[in-house]
């Protein structure tokens, strides 16, 4: 197998903003949750069934789980989106094209840290509402975002093999 090629990309303007909203969406979390910690019960939703009801109950400690968990995918994936050259592509790697697929591969990652960090951030202002009493609506958010998250895959997928 031959060696890819091994480039750095700028990142976009789009690129870098997506990224700070990620990161402000994070540390917006901590913020709220450090904030109400002390008001919240002793028992907080742990899980949630596909109706989007609590059906899991936890010490509130439990609360911390999301953002924490969150935080270490956001860093991952970040780390993940440096080096396209590993990832695995629809089509052959060359000279010419590596640019532009590894542009794309990026954008996705970018986009993809976003939309998960997105999703948490809402599980975890759900988890706080249900603990507070305040009745669960959000049964619509998880098939949402999955068709968000698997969508944003396999638009990208899509563009790659057209680029080839």
């Amino acid at each position: 197998m031959k060696q890819r090629p091994i480039l750095t990309i700028s990142m976009t303007f789009s690129e870098k903003v997506i990224k700070v909203l990620s990161i402000l969406l994070i540390g917006g979390q901590f913020i709220y949750l450090f904030y109400l910690y002390k008001s919240l019960p002793e028992k907080v939703p742990v899980h949630f069934n596909a109706m989007g009801k609590a059906d899991g109950w936890g010490g509130k400690g439990f609360i911390w789980t999301i953002p924490i968990i969150e935080s270490l995918l956001f860093i991952t994936l970040s780390i993940v989106e440096r080096y396209p050259h590993v990832n695995n592509y629809p089509v052959r790697i060359t000279e010419e094209n590596a640019p532009r697929l590894y542009f794309e591969a990026r954008r996705m990652m970018v986009t993809l840290n976003f939309e998960i960090v997105l999703l948490l951030s809402l599980i975890t202002w759900e988890s706080v509402q249900v603990a507070k009493g305040i009745d669960s609506n959000a049964g619509w958010f998880l098939p949402v975002f999955l068709l968000i998250i698997f969508g944003t895959v396999g638009i990208t997928v899509y563009r790659l093999v057209r680029m080839k």
